[in-house]
C-alpha cells in the first residue's frame, strides 16, 4: 500500500472516555448480575418441576432448562426468550439482556463461560463460514452478536423497542460465524 493524504476539513477528531466504575459500583453490579442468574436458575428449576408435575399453566411464561449440550439445543433454548426485553448491559434472559449478554447467558445455561462483549465474542470457539452455519453458532456483526437458529434465521437481543426476536441472518452484513459445540 502507498501513502495517501486528505484534507483536515474531512476529519473530525474526538476522544471518548469510558466512565470508570468504583470498586463499590463494580461489586454492586456483580452482585446484581449474580442475583439475576440465581433468579433465572430458580425460575428454570420451578418451570421444570411445574411442567413435570402438572399440565396446568397460568398466563405467565415458563421456560425449559437445556437438556443437552449441542448447537440445536442452544438454538432451541435461546428461542424460548423471544419477546423478552432488551436492556443495555443486561444479562437476564427473562428481565432483559443486550446482545452479548443474551448470547453469554444462553451459553452459560450450558456451562460455557463467554465474555460480555460483542467484539470479544468474535474470538471464541472456532470460525466457520456463513454457508456452513449450524444452529447454535454465534453470528458476529459490527458491534452486535446473535445466535443462528437455522434456515437463514438468527435470534438476538435486537433493540430496546423490539427486544429479543428473530431476524434474517443477513439483516446486516455478518463479520464472522463462531462455533462453540
Amino acid at each position: 500500500m502507498g501513502e495517501g493524504y486528505f484534507s483536515k476539513e474531512y476529519v473530525v477528531m474526538s476522544t471518548e472516555f469510558v466512565q470508570a466504575e468504583s470498586k463499590a459500583e463494580e461489586e454492586a453490579r456483580l452482585a446484581k448480575e449474580e442475583e439475576e442468574r440465581r433468579r433465572a436458575d430458580a425460575a428454570a428449576t420451578a418451570a421444570r418441576k411445574k411442567s413435570s408435575s402438572s399440565g396446568s399453566s397460568g398466563s405467565s411464561k415458563s421456560y425449559s432448562a437445556p437438556g443437552s449440550s449441542n448447537g440445536q439445543a442452544v438454538a432451541s433454548y435461546a428461542s424460548q426468550f423471544i419477546g423478552n426485553p432488551y436492556v443495555y448491559g443486561g444479562t437476564s434472559l427473562t428481565n432483559g439482556a443486550d446482545c452479548s449478554g443474551f448470547v453469554m447467558s444462553v451459553y452459560a445455561a450450558f456451562g460455557v463461560g463467554l465474555p460480555h462483549s460483542s467484539s470479544a465474542l468474535r474470538g471464541v470457539g472456532y470460525e466457520v463460514s456463513l454457508s456452513e452455519a449450524q444452529p447454535g453458532d454465534i453470528v458476529c456483526y459490527s458491534g452486535h452478536v446473535a445466535i443462528y437458529v437455522g434456515g437463514g434465521t438468527i435470534v438476538h437481543a435486537s433493540t430496546p423497542e423490539s427486544g429479543i426476536k428473530y431476524s434474517s441472518v443477513n439483516y446486516r452484513s455478518p463479520i464472522c460465524v463462531r462455533r462453540i459445540f
